[in-house]
């Protein structure tokens, strides 16, 4: 029974809605326009198709469904972009919802997944636009919970931090960074009276209200942190540490490990095309400066 539990994938892409970040709904347009903006949005694309993706589509275990939710108010250019590199991920659907909260919006899906080839239960993951999830991820995942009961929640805290090497310049550097109760590849185990998408909570505080299994024996993340992050004082305190750790005198033992990890769990990307992905998507100004959807 256990064995048979379907698994989804939520990702939200540029959700223009109360959940997503700081960017709220205003009344002058002003936050539309900021979400928006062409800058912002090739960035996004950009890392979503140099990272996000191939992870997906590389993941040993394909036996899972991912849906990308947006909004109806996306331009049609973005959207357009948007349908088209989805279409590389089998099982993919893409949503441009009228709702401006994201549990609303994943609502028929949650419903969905409840009748999907089980009424038993389902597991529901979330990934940002900009990370990226171990190859093995979803094997894992399956793996790990495998008989644990409704409104568990599944930690992989373990994992690689891309980062600028200093504040003002857009030199990517990465390190191993093990967190807690990470949002990264979060996941809950639904069943018939618990059904909540991975979005739909305080991730940091998901120990105070469910039980949770943490797996930290693999690296099953890349978390980037760049210059469209909508960053708050205590991520800037964390990047500043970082910063610091990295280029301290363990620097090299940290590069070392970054590519041990990469060449066992992430195997579409190497730790230079990874580090140089900060200054690349700093260079990108528009869609015209991606790679033409093919």
């Amino acid at each position: 029974m256990f064995d048979n539990r379907p698994i989804f994938g939520h990702i939200r892409f540029s959700f223009y809605g109360v959940s997503d970040t700081r960017l709220k709904p205003t009344e002058d347009g002003s936050a539309l326009a900021r979400l928006y903006d062409e800058t912002r949005m090739a960035r996004r694309f950009f890392l979503f198709e140099q990272l996000t993706l191939p992870s997906l589509i590389a993941q040993t275990d394909k036996d899972f469904r991912t849906v990308i939710l947006s909004s109806d108010v996306m331009p049609d250019r973005f959207k357009e972009r948007l349908t088209a590199i989805a279409a590389r991920l089998p099982g993919s659907v893409v949503d441009f919802s009228p709702h401006r909260r994201s549990d609303h919006a994943f609502q028929k899906y949650i419903t969905e997944a409840a009748g999907f080839r089980t009424r038993e239960s389902s597991v529901h993951f979330r990934l940002d636009d900009d990370d990226a999830l171990a190859a093995t991820y979803i094997a894992r995942l399956r793996k790990v919970t495998h008989g644990l009961p409704p409104s568990t929640h599944v930690t992989f805290p373990s994992g690689i931090f891309l980062f600028p090497q200093r504040t003002e310049t857009p030199t990517g550097v990465s390190m191993l960074n093990p967190r807690f109760l990470t949002a990264i590849g979060l996941a809950t185990v639904n069943g018939n009276n618990f059904h909540k998408n991975p979005y739909q909570m305080m991730h940091a505080n998901v120990w105070t209200r469910w039980p949770v299994v943490s797996d930290p024996s693999f690296t099953s993340h890349i978390r980037t942190q760049h210059f469209e992050n909508d960053t708050l004082a205590n991520q800037d305190r964390i990047l500043s540490a970082l910063q610091r750790e990295r280029a301290g005198r363990r620097g090299q033992r940290h590069a070392a490990a970054v590519e041990r990890e990469l060449a066992a769990n992430f195997p579409f990307i190497d730790r230079e095309t990874l580090d140089g992905l900060i200054g690349r998507c700093a260079e990108v100004k528009s869609l015209n400066d991606l790679e033409p959807v093919r």
